[in-house]
């Protein structure tokens, strides 16, 4: 019994550290919760009022639209600022064509919120999180998808046409 009780310590120490990584880590600041309704209303060509929009990747072809709420400013360094009418988003829904795409490479709607629950925005994207940093004065800094993400949803190589 005394050999039981040596192995079963052994491996409870082995786990501490990685009981206290996860307990360190808690919850993550930034969350990206699916909502059906942002894909609802862009694929029906209908801009969400309320934000401000932005996209990444080639005009013709974003790999992430991205809306921001009025009271944060965007470091907008890869994000190019759009006026998202409802004919923009007719001729991007076209060349998406989310319906038909396949499980790896269809776009999500996800609604990005502070820990505390706060909204920051919306991300329409293939991609289905990013990572999320907040500065001083509600500027946030929000990742675009990675250049690679182009070739798998395309199909084409060589990144950005």
């Amino acid at each position: 019994m005394h050999s039981w009780t040596k192995q079963y310590s052994c491996k409870l120490i082995a786990l501490l550290p990685l009981l206290l990584l996860v307990a360190a880590c808690g919850r993550p600041a930034y969350v990206f919760h699916e909502d059906f309704r942002i894909n609802d209303a862009l694929e029906a060509y209908h801009p969400l009022p309320g934000y401000t929009y932005y996209y990444s990747g080639p005009e013709n072809f974003p790999l992430a639209i991205l809306g921001v709420r009025p009271e944060y400013r965007l470091k907008k360094e890869f994000w190019i600022p759009v006026d998202l009418t409802e004919k923009k988003l007719q001729g991007w829904m076209e060349v998406i064509d989310n319906p038909h795409r396949n499980l790896q490479t269809r776009y999500h709607g996800k609604v990005i919120r502070t820990a505390e629950g706060e909204e920051i925005g919306i991300w329409y994207s293939p991609q289905e999180w990013s990572t999320v940093r907040l500065g001083a004065d509600r500027e946030v800094e929000i990742y675009t998808p990675f250049n690679t993400l182009y070739n798998k949803v395309t199909g084409r190589e060589g990144g950005f046409p």
